[in-house]
């Protein structure tokens, strides 16, 4: 514990009511032949505060995301389920509603309608069309359970004589946090937002009544959280365009007369689990098939969920544009690449996921042969094959359209044995803080990316050692503890 939090903040949390409030919560429940199970969720959020939460027996505030969920929050009064069942260490405060109502805030909402906006993803001239369907979904969906969600926090804090402490994660509860402060005004609450800020006049796509009402909730935050500077800075500039009386040199909003601060807090990854993953007997195991693919040859790697901000059809036609340029390594390279789908609810991202196989089906069957297939696609991947695979791979391909940070290069570069290169969209939120030591791109410029692939294989020893080198010292220096200390550092300074 003290490895995550540093000692006089594990004083300050000791008389605090820790209440976490996220769509997707830390445990999921499913069924398997009649019975159901809980599965921790994955992902740094979960590793890095729930000990905190387990500790100061705190609470998690979540949707009910599967029916399973629902199933099982509704046998506990309230929907509060002790986790673990047979030995409780927290509360999981489960938000149940109507699965139209939750479709409508998930799955119109906040994907695509805010995901598509804060990624630059709408083809402007095409969509969004914002009609009767998108305002009944806002209203009956993203509104309803917002309020709902702030009902459940309101509950929880009555339920506790500690002073709460309230964090709130990401885009799916902008509202939230102003429902909850017009029911308690004195409240301390935070708000993390894990995507990109748009800038102004994009943020512009959304009608002003739903751009008054998400920065209404944002500003009744005391501190809101960006990955980088980037998005705090776009986030400020649209608050004045909003009317708001902002600070840029301090990063703050003034809203009714109480200050909101915002700040820059670049996540990071825990060095230990990727080496324990990396270590494990079952990524040995697939770290044998990543060597029978790649053979003698150089090994470019991708690994994504099948997200249309991924930006993974380029990528390919990227290699494909590398091939045509550069027969001479023909048979002398292998693209391999693994995914997961996402979201196959939403059309946009079950289409999106037809089209892969596309450049992939057209690259093998244009350029392979009996001896060397180009390219290897392997959907639904496992960590562990994951993990096999980044320490393999010789040029990593990392090349979002955008994204809040993107922990890839920062996994892969720990692990990676081959001195491998990496390949960075400069969109990525984690390219500010990599730059000196990755080959930066312009995700949209398909020669470009070509372009640095042939870099990538033609470089000498000497560059990529000190390549990997210097983006491992970043990696190791700043952990996804330093992400959590330093924003209660400032919860500290502020309560």
């Amino acid at each position: 514990m003290t490895k995550v939090l540093q000692e006089h903040l594990m004083k300050f949390l000791e008389d605090k009511n820790l209440i976490i409030v996220s769509n997707r919560g830390p445990v999921e429940f499913s069924r398997d032949n009649g019975k159901i199970f809980m599965k921790r969720g994955a992902g740094g959020l979960v590793s890095t505060i729930l000990p905190l939460v387990e500790r100061f027996e705190g609470v998690w505030v979540s949707s009910a995301m599967t029916l399973e969920d629902a199933e099982v929050a509704l046998g506990y009064p309230e929907n509060r389920v002790p986790v673990p069942l047979d030995d409780p260490k927290f509360n999981v405060s489960f938000v149940v509603v109507d699965r139209e109502v939750y479709e409508d805030y998930y799955s119109v909402i906040s994907n695509p309608l805010l995901w598509f906006l804060q990624h630059y993803m709408w083809n402007t001239p095409y969509g969004p069309d914002i009609d009767e369907r998108i305002y009944d979904a806002w209203d009956k969906g993203y509104v309803h359970v917002n309020r709902e969600f702030a009902s459940r926090v309101i509950q929880e804090v009555d339920k506790n004589d500690k002073e709460p402490l309230i964090m709130l994660q990401d885009y799916h509860l902008y509202l939230c946090p102003g429902f909850i402060k017009k029911e308690m005004p004195e409240v301390f609450l935070s708000h993390f937002i894990h995507i990109p800020w748009p800038q102004r006049d994009y943020f512009k796509i959304l009608p002003e009544g739903m751009r008054d009402a998400i920065m209404e909730g944002l500003l009744s935050n005391r501190i809101l959280g960006f990955h980088i500077d980037r998005y705090c800075n776009n986030f400020l500039e649209c608050c004045e365009d909003s009317g708001y009386d902002v600070d840029y040199e301090e990063r703050s909003v003034i809203r009714d007369g109480e200050r909101t601060f915002v700040k820059s807090y670049p996540i990071s990854i825990d060095p230990e689990s990727i080496y324990r993953t990396a270590n494990s007997h079952l990524a040995m195991e697939k770290e044998d098939l990543v060597k029978r693919l790649k053979g003698d040859m150089f090994l470019i790697y991708r690994t994504d969920r099948a997200d249309l901000s991924k930006n993974i059809i380029r990528g390919f036609k990227a290699y494909e544009l590398f091939l045509r340029e550069h027969p001479e390594f023909h048979g002398r390279v292998k693209f391999l690449a693994t995914g997961k789908p996402t979201r196959q609810q939403i059309r946009e991202y079950r289409e999106y996921m037809d089209k892969i196989s596309e450049p992939v089906d057209d690259i093998n069957r244009r350029y392979g042969n009996e001896e060397w297939k180009p390219v290897e696609y392997i959907c639904r991947a496992d960590y562990e094959l994951v993990a096999a695979a980044f320490k393999r791979y010789d040029c990593l391909l990392v090349n979002p359209i955008a994204d809040g940070m993107n922990i890839v290069p920062k996994e892969a570069s720990l692990i990676n044995e081959e001195d491998g290169l990496i390949i960075l969209s400069k969109n990525a939120g984690c390219y500010e803080e990599l730059s000196d030591d990755v080959i930066g791109v312009n995700p949209f410029d398909v020669k470009e990316t070509a372009d640095a692939l042939y870099y990538a294989v033609k470089a000498d020893m000497e560059e990529r050692k000190k390549r990997v080198q210097g983006l491992r010292e970043k990696v190791v220096k700043r952990t996804i503890y330093n992400w959590i200390n330093e924003q209660f550092n400032d919860f500290k300074k502020l309560i």
